[in-house]
């Protein structure tokens, strides 16, 4: 997602109301099966000393698996992103890319493991092995 910084700072704010494509981004080490969506909505704006600030709400929906039973689950990503961008560590005269920075704030909401609401351990003992306790 990459904003259009001339217009960001001839405007000093741009509102976002968008899908976020996460299709190019490696999530499989994190456990995640799938991404069904994420939204971003807030405000960007140019403050008096030219940095940029971020206002932004992400929310979405990412499915992991059970850590019990392997099935998917559903898991709701909510968060609120409020971040300074100072001028003089932009890597690009003409955009910023926000995708980094709205990726690390959903990695942040992920979960280490969920299980499935009522998932239960079918079988409690096997060939040589047994829970003794829970």
């Amino acid at each position: 997602m990459k904003l259009d910084l001339r217009k960001l700072y001839a405007f000093k704010k741009l509102e976002i109301d968008t899908d976020l494509d996460l299709s190019k981004v490696d999530y499989q080490k994190l456990n995640i099966r799938k991404i069904n969506r994420m939204h971003v909505k807030g405000l960007v704006k140019v403050n008096y000393e030219d940095n940029i600030e971020l206002d932004l709400d992400i929310d979405g929906e990412i499915v992991m698996p059970c850590a019990i039973t392997l099935e998917d689950v559903l898991v709701p990503i909510n968060t609120h992103i409020e971040e300074e961008i100072l001028e003089n560590t932009l890597k690009d005269d003409f955009y910023l890319d926000l995708l980094d920075i709205l990726w690390e704030n959903v990695i942040l909401e992920v979960p280490i493991r969920v299980t499935k609401e009522g998932a239960k351990l079918e079988s409690q003992k096997g060939n040589g092995w047994e829970i003794v306790s829970e």
